[in-house]
């Protein structure tokens, strides 16, 4: 027998994505009975069953329709209307999302960066810190977080780019900065962040807007300056700024 909890559970714990459907009630006759699952992998493929027929074939197009939400919901079916199945009863699906870990691409391994990995580290990001400086990245590793050396042209091409991809460009010199959130927007993204006072923020936008291979409406969606509004010093308390408008971005997802 299939457990399916047990292969929902894989899915969440491998950052893989899956929809568990779950029937939560039902009235009248129905194929399949209170408690009965069935797991939609993104392929649309399926483990289990909650009926088969023309009701099964709707449930797997609405899992599929919400596979890169992060929201639970409950659906009714009338199995003698949009159905159009004999039993003629109905039944009410839960779903729930096997959500997607975010992956935070921190470029550049300075002060500010080497902190933020630290915290985001512990917020639910698969963290990743980027330099193309081998002696800035920290001696003592962050347990959990992936370290990246070489040149950011080279490895930006090597990265997987999703809808729940976060990145903040914290180089040691602009002009990576600038280079790095280019490419990043024309990949799919949750979130792009950069690093700058508001006057070469403005002259980066102005050079992003010039590049035809960019679609100027996701320049507007660029955060830079980076963070919340609040009175920053140390890298500790940028960071902080910095973390909280990821948490905030990240818990927004749709």
């Amino acid at each position: 027998m299939i457990d399916i909890l047990s292969l929902f559970q894989e899915c969440k714990s491998g950052g893989k994505n899956g929809v568990l459907c779950l029937i939560s009630s039902t009235s009248g006759s129905t194929p399949r009975k209170i408690g009965s699952k069935m797991l939609v992998y993104p392929d649309g493929s399926i483990a289990g069953s909650i009926g088969g027929g023309k009701i099964e074939h709707m449930v797997i197009q609405d899992a599929l329709a919400m596979m890169d939400s992060q929201y639970s919901k409950s659906v009714d079916y009338d199995l003698s209307g949009e159905a159009a199945m004999q039993c003629g009863g109905k039944v009410s699906i839960y779903f729930e999302v096997a959500q997607s870990q975010s992956t935070l691409y921190i470029f550049g391994g300075g002060h500010i960066g080497k902190v933020l990995a630290r915290y985001a580290n512990d917020f639910a990001f698969k963290v990743v810190l980027i330099d193309n400086r081998s002696e800035v990245l920290p001696e003592n590793k962050i347990n959990g977080v992936k370290y990246l050396i070489g040149d950011y042209t080279e490895l930006l091409q090597k990265l997987d780019f999703n809808l729940h991809t976060f990145v903040v460009a914290t180089t040691h010199k602009h002009i990576h900065d600038e280079e790095i959130i280019a490419y990043s927007l024309q990949k799919p993204h949750a979130y792009l962040g950069m690093m700058a006072s508001k006057r070469k923020s403005a002259l980066a936008r102005k050079k992003w807007k010039e590049n035809p291979e960019i679609d100027p409406k996701k320049i507007d969606e660029v955060k830079s300056p980076i963070g919340l509004q609040m009175a920053c010093e140390t890298p500790e308390e940028i960071a902080v700024s910095v973390l909280a408008q990821l948490i905030d971005f990240k818990n927004n997802l749709n």
